[in-house]
Parts: C-alpha cells; structure tokens; sequence
C-alpha cells in the first residue's frame, strides 16, 4: 500500500501513484483530443483551399467543360435535389448497396471461419478462391442483370460480390494469424473450442476483418452504380449516366459529390464499430488515426 496525504481532516487522498497515473491518462486524452482537433482543422483547411484553387483555375487554366466549377456542381446538386428527385434515386443506390454489403461480409466471415478452421478443407479449395477472386468483378455485372432481371436483385448481387472476396480472403487471413502456441498453451489449460474462438482467433482476426469491412464500403457502392450504369432507370447511377450522355459536367460531379458523401457516413458507421469492437487493444482500438 502506498503512502496516503491527508487533504482535509476527516478525509484520505488516493496514493500518489495512482494520483500521477491518473494525470497521465487526463494528458493523453487532451493531447489526443487536441490532435484530432488539429486534423479536422487541417482537413477543412486543404479542402477550403483545393476547392478555391478549384474555383480560380478552371475556366483560366483548365477547360471548364471537363472539371466544370465548385459553384456550378452545388447548383447542379440543388437542381437534382430540387427538379430530379435525388433522395429518391438515392434511396435505391443507398438500398442496393447497403443489402449487397451486408450480404457479401456474412458471407465472407461465415465461409473464410469455417474454411480456415479447417486446413485440409482449405487447402483443397484455397487454388479455386484465388482462381475466382482473380476474375474481374465487374465482368459479372451483364452476367448477373442476364440471372437476376433488371431490377434492384441483379445491383445487390454486383454489390454482394465486390465485397464478399475481400472479407473472405482478410477473414482467412486473420484467423489464420492467430499465435499456434498461444492455441497450443490453452487447449493444455483445458479451453473448448469455443473458449479458443472467443478469447485467441476472433481478437487475432479482428484487425484483418475491420480493414475488410472498411476498404469494401465503397466497393459496395461501386457494385450498385455498375450495375445501375448497364441497366437502370433509377438510382445515382442511373442519373450519373444521363448527366454523361447529356454532357452535362457539372450534373455529373454533382451525382458523384452525392454518392461520396454517403460512402463517408458509411465509413464512419463501420469505423465507430471497429473502434467498438476493437477497444480491448490500445495499438489498434481508434481506428480514425488510419483514415
């Protein structure tokens, strides 16, 4: 036991020990939150100036016609608003590839846990997954309008695809990474399988499926607007390729600026869960700092 101060009559203080170390701690959360402060000020910052620089050169410097104006794409992004129902089309790309990625992890944590807990399993199938991953996505995308129609179904298998490889292949990977003689120390200590999966895999694969789930965000959306640009008469994509057709610059950034925007809240959902799941492990638990 440490030695105790009095304060006030009546009253003890807390060792001086742990008094420094909580001091500590007040520091590092100030000095955490003053760095995230200075970079959300430095973000703001380089996007106020690359938009300026943006504004002054184009149309001086640059031709208009191809990278069009900042001003110009808001009044665009308010015309669609206004005039070609945006929240509307953008229910159905925000639909399609929300599904598409819900569908396409489950299916790659589910498959790559049960393929790497078995390894005569995955060697077996492991030269036919690297085979398939291989094929270029977005060759399916005709293939999948040809099984699934032209409605919502065929953009949520583009969107499922995009992103089913990714975790599949980071899912293996982790799991696989878990240290065999810490698996080895605990069976001897008598854990189930079930205690090895909860307290050695899951923490070892954790890293590789958050980095999963965040690289595939806005390959899920990718999914969604190919398939909306080969056959669609709705969604983001759809009014993206008409703004093309039309060559109307402007409208295109603005279809473009509206998809970016939700593709970021997306990455902040799953960013704010990887913080979540991954606050036992100080290295790794604030994600933000990789963004």
């Amino acid at each position: 036991m440490g030695v105790r101060e009095a304060a006030a009559p009546g009253r003890l203080l807390e060792p001086r020990g742990d008094r420094l170390l909580r001091e500590v701690e007040q520091l590092e959360r100030a000095r955490d939150r003053q760095s995230r402060r200075n970079t959300t000020l430095g973000r703001l910052a380089f996007a106020v100036v690359f938009l300026g620089l943006w504004e002054v050169a184009s149309g001086r410097f640059v031709d208009q016609f191809f990278v069009s104006k900042p001003s110009h794409i808001i009044a665009s992004l308010w015309a669609m608003i206004i005039k070609e129902q945006l929240f509307y089309h953008l229910r159905f790309t925000i639909i399609e590839a929300l599904v598409g990625y819900v569908i396409g992890a489950v299916a790659g944590l589910v498959l790559g846990f049960v393929l790497a807990r078995s390894d005569l399993v995955y060697r077996i199938v492991e030269p036919f997954v690297v085979g398939f991953y291989g094929i270029p996505r977005i060759a399916l995308a005709p293939l999948f309008i040809l099984w699934f129609g032209i409605g919502i179904t065929s953009k949520i298998a583009v969107a499922a695809v995009m992103v089913f490889f990714i975790v599949f292949i980071n899912t293996i990977a982790g799991i696989r990474s878990a240290p065999v003689q810490l698996l080895q120390v605990a069976r001897v200590m008598g854990a189930s399988e079930w205690d090895l999966v909860r307290k050695v895999v899951f923490p070892a694969a954790t890293p590789f499926i958050i980095a999963a789930l965040q690289i595939t965000v806005p390959q899920a959306m990718i999914g969604a607007i190919v398939g909306e640009f080969i056959s669609s008469n709705r969604g983001v994509g759809h009014l993206i390729s008409r703004a093309a057709g039309w060559l109307d610059t402007p409208g295109l950034f603005a279809g473009i600026l509206a998809l970016l925007v939700v593709v970021l809240l997306m990455n902040l959902g799953i960013t704010s869960f990887g913080n979540y799941l991954m606050r036992w492990n100080p290295k790794h638990g604030n994600l933000r700092d990789i963004q």
